[in-house]
């Protein structure tokens, strides 16, 4: 895939899961530009194999220094939100917040391998590819956040 295919493709990836990581929302178009930067510099050593994992793993990187830098300047990241939904109706919006506040309870291992496949359709195997960990390693944790997603909702609805 020629890295103007990556980028014109995998944009609104790249968006969702730097502001996901943390990344500010004025800030989301440099990082997603420094993101494709190092993409580029580093497209001689892609093997063409699951480009969202590629990227993702970039974007990892990349989420983690501005996460870094911004420490440093004293502020602090945005907290994850959902993608723009109706936020009027207060029955929506109590099962969001409720929603946030239990993915926030799970580690961050978890909670990547979670999202990436539940929101952004990833396959277990890119997933591994992306977080950098072995295969079964990948399918342990999407069980286990599961597991510990289930619980914490009986847990409230109860």
């Amino acid at each position: 895939m020629p890295i103007g295919e990556l980028f014109s493709t995998c944009l609104p990836f790249v968006w969702r899961n730097l502001r996901q990581l943390g990344v500010h929302e004025p800030d989301l178009e440099d990082q997603s530009q420094e993101v494709f930067l190092t993409a580029h510099r580093r497209y001689d050593e892609w093997d063409g194999q699951h480009p969202r994992a590629w990227l993702y793993a970039i974007v990892r990187r990349c989420a983690s220094a501005y996460r870094r830098r911004s420490h440093r300047r004293h502020e602090s990241p945005v907290e994850t939100v959902p993608e723009r939904s109706d936020l009027r109706d207060p029955s929506a919006r109590a099962e969001i917040e409720l929603l946030l506040r239990v993915l926030d309870g799970l580690d961050e291992e978890k909670q990547a391998v979670l999202l990436l496949y539940e929101v952004e359709g990833m396959s277990v195997p890119e997933i591994a590819a992306a977080v950098q960990c072995p295969l079964p390693t990948a399918y342990t944790r999407l069980y286990a956040a599961r597991r510990e997603l289930t619980r914490a909702l009986e847990g409230v609805k109860k």
